[in-house]
């Protein structure tokens, strides 16, 4: 009993609560969100997936924005965010993107490739393969060549073709 007791005071120590005195990942990011979008988003949804793309043991956040002024013909807005102290800086804003939006085994410049689905607005439906520059996520994946993954390049999908999203606001 004595044992339980100076445990919970070690934790009610000022710095010692850790991770649970950390902001959940999904409450910062929708904050961030919001803030970004600010009235331009009172119509918008969002699908979200986390995963360390860069190896850094910190998980980014990619985001699949959905609403009318985010979605045109050929797709909506992803992004990719890394987190930056309690908040996100963005190294990824692409334009029409369909899902699934998958993260591939390989890397470009340290961090992890993406592969996104391009449809609609004129252009031929297929998989592109989306590389880090160095600096950011190509802002246009429909210039980029089809990638067909396969066995070759595997691959766990983050937000899946049928995800609703979730409201912003």
């Amino acid at each position: 009993m004595k044992r339980a007791a100076a445990l919970l005071a070690w934790a009610c120590l000022p710095g010692q609560a850790g991770a649970a005195a950390q902001p959940r990942p999904e409450a910062s990011l929708r904050s961030y969100l919001q803030h970004q979008l600010g009235e331009d988003g009172r119509d918008a949804r969002y699908a979200s997936a986390f995963a360390d793309l860069n190896g850094d043991g910190r998980p980014e956040a990619i985001v699949y924005l959905m609403s009318g002024t985010l979605c045109g013909t050929g797709g909506c807005v992803l992004l990719v965010l890394t987190p930056q102290g309690e908040s996100w800086q963005q190294v990824g804003r692409l334009t029409v993107v369909n899902p699934p939006v998958r993260l591939l085994a390989t890397q470009s410049h340290g961090w992890r490739d993406l592969g996104v689905h391009i449809a609609g607005g004129g252009t031929r439906a297929r998989d592109v393969r989306v590389r880090f520059s160095g600096r950011a996520y190509p802002s246009n994946p429909s210039l980029l060549p089809s990638h067909r993954a396969g066995r070759a390049t595997p691959s766990r999908t983050l937000i899946i073709d049928d995800d609703p999203g979730r409201p912003l606001f």
